[in-house]
């Protein structure tokens, strides 16, 4: 599928594929401890894949995107959707909606290099995230 094709789907489907991409990859990261506890790893991976840490990952790589991966992010931020997060802002929402759709067109259009070199970013920048004790989870 090319990157054209893409663009004829739906935000919210990219986000759907791009939400199961990078928990996979999160999880498949942090899994790689056997001495952590399982709640362990899904408290630690919660918080990455968090629609809070997604919108800070958001802004942190838009500078390394080209620019139909902007347009693409730029599109998918502000397509209408109607759910929210719980613990998430619909600003916050809608760029880790954005961050997902993006993801979602790279895993679909098998752009496997650019996907893992972004992956790696955003959990680099997740962890960055985590480790400076920013309190992501804000009571609403």
């Amino acid at each position: 599928m090319s990157f054209e094709e893409v663009n004829l789907i739906k935000c919210t489907t990219l986000a759907y594929v791009g939400d199961a991409v990078f928990t996979l990859y999160v999880r498949a990261k942090f899994s790689g401890d056997p001495s952590i506890p399982t709640r362990d790893l899904m408290r630690n991976c919660s918080r990455i894949v968090s629609a809070v840490v997604q919108a800070r990952i958001h802004d942190g790589i838009m500078e390394l995107l080209t620019e139909d991966e902007q347009a693409l992010m730029n599109r998918c931020r502000n397509a209408h959707v109607t759910n929210k997060a719980k613990n998430a802002s619909m600003r916050e929402y809608k760029k880790a909606t954005a961050l997902e759709g993006l993801l979602g067109a790279l895993y679909l259009t098998h752009n496997k290099e650019r996907l893992d070199e972004l992956l790696r970013k955003c959990l680099e920048i997740g962890e960055a995230d985590e480790q400076s004790g920013q309190d992501i989870y804000r009571q609403p």
